[in-house]
């Protein structure tokens, strides 16, 4: 039998095909940045922010930065807010490290997603006490720039509830005995299994991919047609992010039934969305009224409000995996679940 085929890592090539520039900063230069350009700056932010030199934040965000707040966190002025929440997490978790997973750009907008991970060796945000385990969850960042070159702005979306989790906030699910919260590998998506085997994948558009991403929200998310998310996904189309849902488009369809049957009312809005090459990102605004029986939560009659950011890889025309950060803590907590949210730093 032959070996299964490598797992390429087509993230790597996007990011670093005739773009890395070592030693050179881009951040400053008096210009809007092309779309590489951002990607290295990124990149970057997180290399050196990684390696403790905290020098960056005021070397690459603009004098008016603002991370919004969202996700249980406040807004953030500055340079030094955005350093102090930055050293305010190694605190808790001294060897804090982001692993860059994916990066796309458009006009002046970038999004990254990754996994942090650390030891949780002292006080998280001041009601989680240390537990000495490894902690490891995932996040997706939007930044923008301005016509110098500096980020000026920054959203994002957190599995906080996972954090919370691990660290013995909130209650866990029951895990198999001598099982931790260690992360599940990714599966293969197909495409990567047909290239690597017959190099033969049909090319599609940004275009394409953009148009097939506002189907899937207007006639999906929110019609309700959940037929048509058929011509969308691929049959065994990949959620690296929940690996125990079925693949293809039945996997979409599990969570919107969930999600619909809780709130009949479920509606989904566009805030953002970033389309690059085969990667195409969306960030989203979620809200509906809990009259149905949601994750164990019995009915509140709520009307709650969250966010999720998706990450959808093409090839051939249709999504091939997906990847996605969705403030399941923030929704739990309008729930009544999970305490106060977190005010962040």
């Amino acid at each position: 039998m032959s070996p299964a085929p490598k797992r390429i890592n087509y993230v790597a090539e996007m990011i670093w095909n005739g773009t890395a520039k070592p030693g050179i900063t881009y951040t400053g230069t008096g210009r809007p940045l092309t779309v590489n350009e951002m990607k290295d700056a990124m990149v970057r932010l997180y290399d050196e922010s990684n390696n403790a030199n905290f020098n960056v934040f005021d070397e690459m965000l603009s004098p008016d930065f603002v991370s919004y707040g969202g996700a249980g966190f406040q807004d953030l002025v500055g340079a030094q807010a955005f350093r102090d929440l930055y050293t305010q997490f190694l605190t808790s978790l001294p060897d804090l490290h982001f692993r860059v997973d994916q990066v796309v750009a458009e006009g002046n907008m970038c999004g990254v997603r990754g996994r942090l991970s650390g030891t949780h060796k002292g006080n998280f945000m001041g009601f989680a006490p240390p537990t000495g385990r490894f902690i490891s969850w995932t996040g997706t960042a939007i930044f923008r720039f301005d016509q110098n070159g500096f980020m000026d702005a920054r959203w994002q979306e957190w599995d906080g509830l996972s954090v919370m989790q691990q660290m013995g906030v909130i209650p866990a699910p029951a895990l198999p005995q001598g099982t931790n919260f260690a992360p599940q590998p990714e599966p293969i998506p197909p495409a990567l299994l047909e290239r690597a085997l017959s190099h033969a994948v049909g090319y599609s558009s940004p275009v394409h991919h953009k148009r097939a991403m506002r189907r899937l929200i207007e006639e999906v998310f929110n019609g309700g047609n959940l037929s048509i998310a058929n011509d969308i996904y691929h049959p065994e189309a990949t959620y690296p992010s929940q690996p125990d849902i079925p693949v293809g488009s039945e996997g979409i369809r599990t969570i919107l039934n969930m999600y619909q049957r809780a709130m009949p009312d479920f509606h989904v809005d566009v805030k953002s969305m970033i389309t690059d090459g085969d990667m195409v990102l969306t960030w989203l605004a979620q809200s509906g009224t809990h009259k149905g029986e949601l994750m164990g939560v019995q009915p509140s009659g709520k009307k709650v409000n969250w966010g999720q950011i998706i990450i959808a890889r093409f090839e051939g025309g249709k999504i091939v995996e997906s990847w996605s950060n969705e403030d399941i803590l923030g929704l739990m907590q309008q729930l009544g679940v999970g305490g106060d949210a977190s005010s962040g730093a």
